[in-house]
């Protein structure tokens, strides 16, 4: 029987695709993948099967922290260490940019594949951080209709609240007076439904303290800030009970501040939580 003679340029095409870097080729979704932060703890919670769930942040089932707390009950939990992640042998760790840095720099350096999320400042970079996972976690799928839901009902608020709240002023005010400027996902929300940030008019970036002089001056009309609850004295509902501040008469809205601390879904019940809170009587 004749030798079968293979074309060079075959020969030379599978050693190329052989040297490529192992993301560049095709393989597998992970099937055991870690989170080290409650942002991609409920990132995780929504767009993968839980069986590929091989722990989440401690912090995954505090409501405190979490929408998705009940979610993650079963799941075993972390506490951002390296060697009890690594022990869990996974495929795929994720962390935020911005917290557990040593043991995610520890585990690269141990040869695991490390992810890291930042923080979403815009609509479209929430959208684009669950399409990452997504990429990270082979949910593309489940991603695009997470999106496009989110995304319809974002729009469907917005276009109801412009009319009622174009041109007023608002800011969202946080522990210990932290109020949220430029280039924060507090701003975006604001501008998106035609208010003015009164932060960022008073040339805050980011969080950042905002005195009480400037907000007398700001004389916003809203007010936003955390639900009340056990952690109250830590929390801006002390300033919001100050005279001069009472004088104004802002009216006071609530939203949990977990709704834009992680980039997700939520953020649509934020737009549905305040036309329903614009509309109820005073």
């Amino acid at each position: 029987m004749a030798a079968m003679t293979i074309p060079v340029r075959y020969c030379l095409s599978l050693l190329l695709l052989l040297a490529l870097p192992v993301p560049l080729m095709a393989q597998s979704a992970p099937a055991r993948i870690v989170s080290m932060n409650v942002c991609t703890d409920q990132l995780l919670l929504l767009l993968v099967d839980k069986g590929r769930i091989a722990s989440l942040s401690y912090f995954a089932t505090n409501p405190a922290y979490s929408s998705l707390a009940a979610q993650a009950q079963q799941v075993p939990a972390n506490r951002g260490q390296a060697d009890e992640v690594m022990a869990l042998q996974p495929d795929l760790v994720l962390t935020s940019a911005f917290s557990a840095s040593f043991a995610a720099s520890v585990l690269q350096r141990l040869q695991q594949h490390v992810e890291r999320l930042g923080f979403a400042g815009t609509r479209e970079e929430v959208f684009a951080q669950i399409a990452q996972v997504a990429a990270w976690t082979g949910s593309a799928a489940q991603a695009a209709v997470m999106i496009e839901t989110t995304r319809s009902r974002i729009a469907d608020s917005a276009q109801q609240l412009q009319p009622l709240l174009a041109g007023k002023k608002a800011v969202f005010l946080s522990s210990n007076g932290i109020a949220f400027g430029t280039g924060t996902l507090q701003d975006d929300f604001l501008h998106s439904i035609g208010m003015r940030n009164v932060a960022a008019e008073a040339g805050l970036y980011g969080p950042a303290p905002l005195p009480l002089e400037l907000l007398l001056a700001a004389a916003p009309d809203y007010i936003i800030s955390e639900p009340r609850g056990s952690l109250d004295q830590q929390l801006a509902h002390p300033l919001l009970l100050h005279p001069a501040l009472q004088d104004l008469h802002p009216r006071s809205l609530t939203l949990p501040e977990r709704w834009f601390d992680c980039a997700g879904p939520w953020l649509a019940d934020a737009y549905a939580s305040v036309a329903e809170q614009v509309r109820a009587p005073l």
